[in-house]
């Protein structure tokens, strides 16, 4: 019987609702869960099974991990993620340097040219690397910059919407923070180092978190400016080795011919390539939650 002040049918009401929202939340995660976990499965269940669409969340047939055997055994795996785990460092290190060097005087109303800056910068955003390919590939090539490794970390030093993103952390700040610090005497950037740099470790986190991703992923750019393959990262060598799989050639005498043995080696390179983000994502996934609402409201 329901209570005169209907606790009783708001109480089934919140019921009903939280075990929707659970059951969707488990759906929706399943749902995202099941390539990575049909990938997995795939690279190690019997290739015969793999090639007849067998394998759905589990693996088939005893345990196979000759494909991983096959990679493994390639030299250039190896120096694909030493040139990964490079690029990614020392790349996320210098797109966070010139992200804050460029957004911390254009949240700065003090700063000359700060209107101008903003919209010049806005203005980028809708201007496409892609679409820049050719002009973008000349200007590596006048400063002598192909085929070195100097190209890939220098060329996307900064992306304009996480400088914006950055920019507006910084705006959010207490301006009487800033004037307390010009009054003993502080310069900007003494202001910068001393003062914003570390009231801003969610949002460097959260920026540089997008920064490794990009870097750690990337493999276009890099097929575009190197040529030696010892400067490869860890994906245009899996692209590579994918390709050479699916025409059924061999690489460093270690790829078998035979088709079954290319797909499972095709799901073994994926593995490898998103195995370590798949990792480190538990632990820095509160820094995604943080970036949803980076810079969205001003203090």
């Amino acid at each position: 019987m329901t209570h005169p002040s209907g606790k009783k049918t708001g109480y089934k009401i919140d019921t009903i609702y939280t075990i929707l929202i659970g059951f969707f939340i488990t759906l929706i995660c399943g749902i995202m869960l099941y390539p990575f976990l049909f990938t997995i499965s795939a690279s190690i269940s019997n290739p015969d099974a793999v090639v007849r669409n067998q394998v759905t969340f589990f693996p088939k047939g005893p345990v196979n991990l000759e494909a991983y055997k096959i990679l493994f055994k390639n030299n250039r795996i190896w120096s694909g993620y030493a040139n990964t785990i490079f690029y990614t460092v020392f790349g996320t290190l210098i797109n966070l340097i010139i992200t804050i060097l460029a957004a911390y005087p254009m949240s700065r109303q003090r700063f000359n040219g700060y209107k101008f800056i903003n919209i010049f910068v806005s203005i980028t955003m809708f201007i496409s690397a892609t679409g820049m390919m050719i002009p973008l590939f000349l200007v590596v090539k006048s400063l002598h910059l192909l085929d070195t490794r100097f190209a890939i970390l220098i060329v996307f030093a900064a992306f304009p919407y996480y400088i914006i993103l950055l920019r507006s952390f910084f705006q959010g700040l207490p301006e009487q923070m800033f004037e307390a610090a010009r009054l003993d005497g502080a310069s900007e950037f003494t202001i910068l180092v001393k003062i914003v740099l570390p009231l801003s470790g969610a949002a460097l986190a959260t920026i540089g978190l997008y920064y490794g991703i990009n870097r750690w992923n990337g493999y276009f750019w890099a097929m575009i400016f190197l040529r030696d393959e010892a400067k490869h990262p860890l994906q245009v060598v899996l692209r590579e080795l994918i390709v050479l799989a699916s025409m059924g050639e061999e690489m460093d005498a270690n790829l078998s011919r035979s088709a079954t043995n290319a797909e499972a080696i095709k799901y073994g390179a994926i593995v490898l390539a998103t195995l370590p983000i798949a990792i480190i994502y538990p632990f820095i996934q509160k820094y995604f939650v943080k970036g949803a609402t980076l810079g969205s409201v001003k203090g």
